[in-house]
């Protein structure tokens, strides 16, 4: 059996004010195509397929353009479960009578989780869900964290599994020890959103939604998908893929990536205005950030590099880290003269020192200034 695993759509998003609409669309392509060339037997997507709870029109249209290819063109079976960007209620629109062509979509956490039994597997589908509502639904008031909820799900499932079938869960939640990125919505102050390992140690594959770096935790059978799509400069150097997992009649499991090439990468570029405006060696059409190196005033940097990259999405000025020092006695410092106060001042900020012609040109300011000079 070959299932595809992926997750965090995030269908409607908006990255430092550009619609990645049109990128999604062209990497649902993608996605589509690899179901098919790897003949999947069925497809799992892990929670956040829209990035807001009221998506826009255009994002609900490619869904459903997507999901209809899949399931009915395809006749894929689809596992679905909702994130905690989307709308529980909204997703779960019609699951009922989706299930009659192989659609099985969890939004809402139920007071009675079953499995979806399929091709000898029990597939369990854990949708997103806070402590607060985890308690609510099912009636249990130990529960006071995201940890504690998941205790008393995977504690129920426990009780009914069917050992002689293979476990399979698709959740969404930041497992302990995952790596996060810029573009994940915190779910909780602090690690109170941190949910053990331990918990999923009945399944023989967890399929995870929720972190968007595709390597984001180190375990061989509980994994994140990661998005498809860079969503933060901090995903800029990640690969992006699905996963395609393989279950053998020896029980043996194997996980390979399928990675997916974006119409526009997302990158952080470095480098001198001048030498930027001529560099070849970067697509022009791609989503930027560039750090800009140089010193001094630059006049509209932003207008004569958006000529040349027209989706900079971030400019900054890359400024030296404060260099650290010891801590000096307030006698000591007020003994120093103006040129020697502004010389540290200078160095701390700038990461170097003042050279010899920036030297002679202060200390002739501070001269004309004690002279009553203008």
């Amino acid at each position: 059996m070959k299932i595809m695993h992926t997750a965090d759509w995030h269908l409607g998003k908006i990255v430092n004010g550009a619609s990645m609409l049109d990128e999604q669309r062209y990497i649902l392509r993608q996605i589509i195509e690899i179901a098919k060339d790897e003949e999947v037997d069925g497809i799992i997507i892990a929670g956040d397929i829209y990035d807001r709870s009221v998506p826009p029109t255009e994002a609900v249209n490619m869904l459903n353009d997507t999901l209809y290819e899949l399931n009915v063109l395809r006749q894929i079976p689809l596992f679905i479960i909702a994130g905690n960007h989307d709308s529980a209620d909204r997703l779960s629109f019609g699951s009922a009578w989706y299930e009659q062509h192989k659609l099985f979509l969890a939004g809402k956490l139920t007071p009675t989780i079953m499995p979806i039994d399929w091709n000898g597997a029990q597939i369990w589908l854990i949708p997103y869900h806070d402590a607060l509502s985890a308690r609510s639904v099912l009636q249990d008031d130990s529960i006071k964290t995201f940890d504690d909820a998941m205790r008393v799900i995977t504690g129920k499932i426990a009780l009914v599994q069917d050992k002689t079938k293979l476990q399979i869960c698709v959740g969404h939640a930041f497992v302990a020890g995952g790596l996060p990125t810029d573009s994940e919505r915190q779910l909780a102050i602090g690690n109170a959103d941190r949910v053990a390992v331990d918990h999923f140690e009945i399944f023989d594959y967890v399929a995870l939604g929720h972190l968007h770096n595709p390597h984001a935790l180190k375990n061989e059978k509980i994994i994140y998908s990661g998005s498809p799509l860079k969503y933060s400069f901090s995903e800029a150097k990640d690969k992006k893929s699905v996963r395609i997992i393989e279950f053998k009649d020896d029980a043996t499991i194997s996980v390979s990536e399928k990675f997916l090439k974006p119409a526009h990468d997302l990158q952080i570029i470095e480098g001198y205005l001048e030498e930027l405006l001529i560099r070849t060696d970067i697509v022009k059409t791609d989503y930027l950030q560039i750090n800009l190196l140089d010193e001094g005033a630059l006049i509209d940097p932003i207008g004569k590099l958006r000529a040349v990259y027209p989706n900079i999405l971030h400019l900054e000025r890359k400024r030296p880290k404060l260099v650290g020092g010891n801590h000096e006695r307030f006698e000591d410092v007020v003994k120093k003269d103006e040129v020697q106060l502004f010389a540290q001042f200078f160095n701390y900020t700038m990461a170097k020192e003042l050279n010899e012609n920036q030297m002679d040109i202060l200390k002739n300011v501070v001269d004309k200034v004690k002279r009553g000079e203008k």
